[in-house]
């Protein structure tokens, strides 16, 4: 009985420390995530299963499931330069197999002709850890929409 007791204080006393581990390490990954310009980087980041799901503002279609669908979505990314992304707001949670990151991001980047775009999104990550390693198993992004006009406000700084 005092074992039991004395492992669950031990538990108790780690279980923050590792929340807090997986929390920088998700913020790292996501920060390194929202730079990358090709699909051979991106795709390493995500769950090789067809489980995957991305509901993006890009489309149609507006959802790409299975890891073969995702891996052709991002590379439609490829070729973008000077890219930079501000994170307006980033917040982590983890439970030590599930982390959730939702952020707001302001990006801008060359497209493949030279023009410059910016754009700010809201953005939400659902990583599961798999063997030790983060991997991301969900991704929507979103605008905010004006009500009265119908369309997404993509500048807004929310």
């Amino acid at each position: 009985m005092l074992s039991i007791a004395i492992m669950s204080a031990l538990i108790c006393r780690w279980a923050p420390a590792a929340r807090a581990d997986d929390q920088q390490e998700i913020s790292d990954l996501e920060h390194k995530l929202a730079i990358i310009t090709t699909a051979d980087e991106a795709t390493k980041y995500w769950d090789n299963s067809n489980d995957v799901v991305v509901f993006d503002v890009m489309g149609p279609p507006r959802e790409f499931v299975g890891y073969k669908a995702v891996c052709n979505h991002v590379g439609e990314f490829s070729g973008y330069k000077n890219v930079k992304a501000e994170f307006l707001e980033l917040q982590v949670i983890s439970d030590g197999k599930l982390a959730l990151a939702r952020s707001v991001q302001h990006y801008t980047a060359k497209d493949q002709n030279g023009k410059q775009g910016e754009v700010t999104y809201r953005q939400t990550d659902v990583w599961r850890k798999t063997n030790g390693q983060w991997k991301l198993i969900h991704q929507h992004v979103s605008y905010p929409i004006d009500v009265k006009t119908g369309k997404a406000d993509m500048g807004s700084k929310m």
